[in-house]
């Protein structure tokens, strides 16, 4: 401690040296280390190990990951409002709509109607005898339970990811052809272009040759080797639905809707708040009609917003019709408001938009590329719509008769058309003589 005195004014310096910085010299500790290692003649530092390695500096910023985008929360949302999910991924837990129930919905709804449609295979427009293909029942007995299966999985994949791979796990090696196929996981896959820009795939890392896969891609762009999932031309309309979804489900958990609050004209603490509730609480538990009482400056006040406005079902309803159409699917059929000016004549146009609409390209889409893969040339696979769209068998009947009669369509052709076999010899024999006798009858 030191005192200076300067005119009236007394200075104490009453710091430590051995907590300040020392500035006299003496002050300071003497280095262990020699004095001949440092200095400007001291000799260059050697090493009894190898030297070091040296780093390319164009290698380690190639090596060097890039960044990466990330969903954040926006501080505009309420904090039970977190990022839906990144736009990575193919699965339906890992992608775009594995968390927001309308797009499972659609999904699910497209799915479950192609996989129900049934199989059929033609030549040149006319149908071939379908035992002549055992994968018809089922492409992958080790794994599916039918074609059904199969189906569901192959739709779910295209419409969810952009892409659908179908693998062949056996091949007829008379005709080349594969006997055995199933749906690959597409976050297993990987697909690139390679120098003369054909696609080359990987599954799980090992190559595949490209005649023992199958890509199907709901939408290509030029320069892109996959394709494109209609969930992704929706992702604001799905992240928006994700985000009002938790806050509805949040919003119900943490006890709904709030009517009223006590309002007063006093600064009053937390627990004077939470005393206010709890005798208000009380007060009406026990009042049996009488009016209540406030004091303490509280005033009672009703809030008018509604469970809808504070759920914000307007904007909810309108994300996932706007998800809805993206999948094809018209909102009635999965109990969604219609949208104002979208009207249908009957429950048969609303079925028939959606199948001329969704299920008819989505389901070419898969089976004319299985079509080039599974069976030899001039014969396709189809999806019969079947009982979907089909009109009442009075107004079937009519239009079958009038072609036969045109001469467009013959009595096994109209029977096929039904899910009937062909009429055997003896059926054949036992119709003509009916028209005979019938014509007979005429006559006389």
């Amino acid at each position: 401690m030191s005192v200076e005195q300067r005119g009236e004014l007394v200075i104490v310096d009453r710091r430590s040296s051995s907590r300040a910085f020392p500035r006299d010299p003496s002050y300071v500790e003497p280095s262990n280390g020699d004095p001949s290692t440092v200095g400007p003649d001291s000799p260059p530092t050697t090493y009894s190990a190898a030297e070091p390695v040296i780093v390319d500096g164009d290698a380690m910023s190639a090596a060097y990951p890039g960044p990466s985008l990330a969903p954040q929360t926006w501080a505009g949302f309420p904090s039970q409002w977190q990022p839906a999910w990144n736009n990575g991924g193919a699965g339906m837990g890992g992608a775009l709509g594995g968390k927001v129930s309308t797009v499972f919905s659609c999904v699910d709804l497209n799915a479950r109607a192609l996989a129900s449609m049934p199989v059929t295979i033609t030549e040149d427009g006319r149908p071939v005898d379908p035992d002549e293909y055992g994968w018809i029942e089922n492409p992958e007995p080790r794994l599916y339970a039918g074609w059904g299966e199969f189906m569901t999985q192959a739709v779910a994949s295209l419409l969810t990811g952009g892409d659908l791979y179908v693998h062949a796990t056996d091949w007829d090696y008379d005709t080349l052809l594969p006997t055995r196929f199933m749906v690959v996981d597409p976050s297993q896959v990987t697909c690139q272009f390679d120098a003369e820009g054909v696609r080359e795939y990987w599954i799980g890392g090992a190559p595949v040759m490209p005649w023992e896969l199958r890509h199907v891609r709901y939408m290509t762009i030029a320069g892109y080797p996959t394709g494109i999932s209609p969930l992704q031309g929706a992702a604001g309309s799905i992240r928006s639905a994700a985000a009002l979804e938790a806050y509805g489900a949040g919003l119900a958990e943490q006890g709904g809707v709030t009517w009223g609050v006590l309002t007063s004209d006093q600064r009053i603490t937390r627990r004077q708040a939470a005393l206010a509730q709890q005798q208000w609480i009380e007060a009406q538990q026990s009042r049996r009609g009488a009016p209540a009482v406030l004091g303490s400056g509280l005033e009672l006040k009703t809030l008018t917003l509604s469970p809808r406005d504070m759920a914000l079902l307007d904007l909810r309803v309108f994300d996932e019709q706007r998800i809805a159409a993206v999948l094809g699917v018209p909102p009635y059929l999965i109990g969604l408001e219609q949208p104002q000016g979208l009207t249908y004549a009957n429950a048969t146009s609303l079925f028939d938009f959606h199948h001329r609409g969704m299920l008819r390209p989505t389901g070419r889409k898969i089976t004319e590329p299985l079509s080039s893969w599974l069976l030899p040339r001039r014969r396709k696979l189809h999806l019969n719509a079947g009982d979907y769209v089909q009109p009442p068998l009075t107004e079937r009947t009519n239009s079958y008769k009038a072609m036969h009669e045109a001469g467009a369509l013959t009595l096994d052709e109209w029977r096929a058309l039904e899910g009937l076999p062909p009429l055997t010899p003896d059926q054949l024999a036992q119709t003509a003589t009916a028209k005979t006798t019938a014509g007979s009858a005429v006559t006389q």
